[in-house]
């Protein structure tokens, strides 16, 4: 259990806040901030004109605001196979809803493990990723991030050993903000016919591009399984999982997250399918000027390595004295003297707005280069 007093003591201890967001402003305390803290990439969830059109839809839609079971035991609408027929009909690939990205994790890994199976994984995935490996006790392997030779080595080693591998990555991580070498793990896989790939698009998925980075560098078909949250740049909730046939019907019958939840409810599930009948390219187009002018990142994810924890707690301070609302991520989320702010940039933002913060960031990494 943890121990309150010494997560105080290390500055590792957390509370929510009192906030609430409204488009690209966040109130906290009696401030009224940029917010650069939600993975609301393109301003969908928070956004009041979205908002507003989407409830004058679904006046003539069959949606509730329940679902009252799970999938298995009944549908509440419609609206879940239309949302599948989406994904499918643009990926190549067979769609499963899941509740949330973690839900999806947690079910799906569980199922695949078994004896026979080694997951190979990013020292950096998600801890929803972790959780699925460590409940299941799956057999795991982990390679340093993003390092494709110790990748090459695990597989060379321990192909002949096991009936299946499947090597488990994000497209970009969540902390750092960098890119997975895909191509390089395709060129891999392809050496062994026991390889299976598995790419979290968690945080790639509709933001700077449509349909996220795997179909970006055209490798729809040379990925086995992609998950893809419905809760970040596309403003709602739940997940849609990408497979073959045959796994969705094993998933169906053995994803505990799926088959013992009760489903969301189906207008949280319209509403993804409305923003996605939508064109958000001028908002992709904004993220990605605000992504070249802060030059912190490839993506929209920023992070800022600070180090120790009350220097970023203190520069996060510094930031919300200056009009900006951008979160301090400490240990256990990320490694031990890598604390870091983490800078999450926003469609419905321009890079004018971050001309301040810029300032400040590089008057901090002049001071310290001096120090």
């Amino acid at each position: 259990m943890l121990d309150l007093e010494k997560a105080k003591a290390q500055g590792t201890y957390r509370e929510f806040k009192d906030t609430a967001s409204f488009e690209k402003s966040i109130r906290f305390g009696s401030k009224n901030l940029l917010n650069l803290a939600s993975n609301d990439y393109l301003g969908i969830a928070t956004s009041r004109t979205l908002r507003d059109e989407f409830l004058e839809t679904i006046k003539i839609k069959d949606v509730f605001f329940g679902s009252g079971a799970s999938r298995l035991v009944y549908n509440s609408s419609d609206a879940f196979y239309e949302l599948e027929n989406w994904f499918e009909k643009r990926l190549n690939k067979k769609a499963l809803i899941f509740n949330s990205g973690y839900s999806a994790n947690l079910g799906v890994i569980s199922a695949m493990a078994d004896p026979k199976t080694l997951f190979v994984a990013d020292k950096l995935i998600h801890a929803s990723m972790i959780d699925a490996l460590q409940l299941s006790k799956a057999n795991l392997k982990r390679f340093a991030h993003n390092d494709m030779e110790a990748l090459s080595r695990i597989l060379e080693k321990e192909h002949s050993a096991y009936e299946t591998i499947i090597v488990l990555t994000e497209s970009v991580f969540s902390m750092d903000g960098d890119i997975a070498d895909l191509k390089t793990m395709v060129s891999l896989k392809k050496q062994y016919e026991n390889v299976k790939l598995y790419v979290d698009e968690a945080h790639s998925f509709f933001a700077l591009n449509e349909l996220g980075i795997v179909h970006s560098q055209n490798l729809d078909n040379e990925i086995d399984f992609i998950l893809i949250t419905l809760s970040k740049a596309l403003g709602g909730s739940g997940a849609v999982f990408l497979c073959n046939q045959e796994m969705r019907e094993i998933l169906i019958n053995s994803a505990r997250s799926l088959i013992f939840s009760t489903a969301i409810p189906s207008v949280d599930v319209a509403w993804t399918s409305f923003i996605l009948s939508k064109d958000f390219s001028d908002r992709r187009k904004n993220l990605q000027e605000c992504v070249d002018f802060l030059g912190l990142s490839k993506t929209q994810i920023c992070p800022f390595i600070v180090g120790e924890n009350e220097d970023t707690l203190a520069l996060a301070k510094d930031l919300t004295d200056a009009g900006f609302f951008v979160p301090a991520i400490r240990p256990p989320t990320v490694p031990v003297h890598t604390s870091r702010l983490r800078i999450s940039l926003r469609g419905d933002i321009t890079a004018e707005e971050l001309k301040p913060l810029k300032e400040i960031l590089d008057a901090y990494s002049k001071a310290h280069l001096q120090s």
